[in-house]
């Protein structure tokens, strides 16, 4: 098993851590012409409100991203200091189920999202999986934290239960944000919102 060093990969990796118009010759004619009527749209170019919808449900989801971010940086920062029993212990397992909370709200108002029909198909199941999964390991690293305040820390301790438990949902979070982002960023550059990459959600 990876050692615990690298700072949150899934978390795993830390812990173990985006036609011209053509004019033709027409005959003289001594009356007015009538104006061109005007071609209907063509189905291939999205109509004003479907445009609309899509770029307010991309910047609805970039908020919730935001937050996202916070939280992972947050845990990340807390899962280095268990593994290094460092000085903040005794609060690390507040600061897990607190990310576990807000992620937990984040999906509600992920499913909830207005216009989320107008953004790439799959692209929120997968996000909605990330967030799962990371609540799931967000759980087991508070477990963790627990153990080592009960137990006595020890440095680098990869034998504890609620690490180990960490690790299967910690790894698909990791696979599913990887599919999210490469789906998001091509929509955020779109309308000028941010992109992430996988390990920053």
């Amino acid at each position: 098993m990876v050692a615990i060093a690298v700072v949150v990969g899934g978390l795993t990796a830390a812990f173990l851590i985006f036609a011209p118009f053509h004019h033709e010759n027409q005959p003289a004619v001594t009356q007015q012409a009538s104006p061109p009527v005007a071609a209907p749209p063509s189905s291939a170019t999205a109509s004003p409100s479907s445009v609309s919808a899509r770029q307010q449900a991309a910047e609805s989801l970039a908020a919730l991203l935001q937050k996202s971010v916070a939280d992972r940086s947050a845990i990340a920062q807390t899962v280095t200091d268990v593994n290094q029993c460092g000085p903040n212990l005794n609060q690390d397992p507040s600061v897990f189920e607190a990310a576990a909370t807000s992620r937990q709200n984040l999906l509600g108002q992920l499913a909830s999202l207005s216009g989320r029909s107008a953004l790439p198909p799959g692209m929120l199941a997968v996000l909605t999986s990330a967030w799962q999964n990371s609540i799931a390991a967000d759980q087991d690293f508070a477990e963790w934290a627990r153990d080592e305040i009960a137990n006595g820390c020890t440095p680098d301790d990869q034998s504890d239960p609620g690490a180990q438990a960490a690790v299967g949902p910690d790894d698909r979070a990791t696979t599913s944000k990887e599919s999210f982002v490469q789906m998001w960023n091509p929509v955020a550059a779109q309308y000028g919102l941010p992109a992430y990459q996988w390990n920053q959600l």
